[in-house]
């Protein structure tokens, strides 16, 4: 075997060799990243988004789809706060721009971000005992109205004692 020859590539083949090193780097590195983030006044409200629990807020995680979701905060002394929001792709990530972004050497960042302000609970009012009234003042007051006649003397009746 003679080992002093040296390899000689064509043309061709370096080109290829190039070509497919450039389109294995378009299709690995380019990604589509999306970030969704909820803030609420104040803090450390408890999120559930979809009815799934994520934490507390501040709060911030990576979203695959876009489309309707539900949103919901609550926090000790203060009152529930549901929403649907939509969230829009931006118009370079429609069909079929989207592919060209995806196939391109660089991440692209989407990033949605909310805001939600909850209101303090407004306390009850204080029960007002009902008033009672002693049994000495039930039996003194009068049980005679003036309108009303006792069951025995209906008018237009005939009266035992007769005309």
């Amino acid at each position: 075997m003679n080992l002093s020859k040296s390899t000689v590539h064509s043309p061709q083949s370096i080109v290829v060799c190039c070509l497919m090193s450039v389109v294995c780097c378009l299709t690995t590195t380019g990604c589509v990243r999306r970030t969704l983030a909820i803030r609420s006044e104040p803090d450390g409200a408890e999120l559930l988004v979809n009815d799934r629990r994520l934490g507390t807020t501040p709060y911030s995680y990576g979203f695959v789809w876009y489309g309707w979701y539900r949103i919901s905060l609550t926090r000790e002394g203060y009152e529930r706060l549901d929403d649907r929001t939509l969230l829009r792709a931006p118009f370079y990530l429609w069909i079929p721009l989207d592919l060209v972004m995806e196939l391109l050497p660089f991440p692209i960042r989407d990033t949605k971000a909310l805001s939600y302000t909850l209101v303090p609970k407004t306390p009850l009012p204080e029960p007002i005992p009902p008033v009672t009234q002693s049994p000495v003042a039930e039996q003194s007051a009068p049980t005679h109205t003036g309108d009303r006649q006792p069951p025995d003397e209906q008018p237009g009746a005939p009266s035992e004692t007769g005309p």
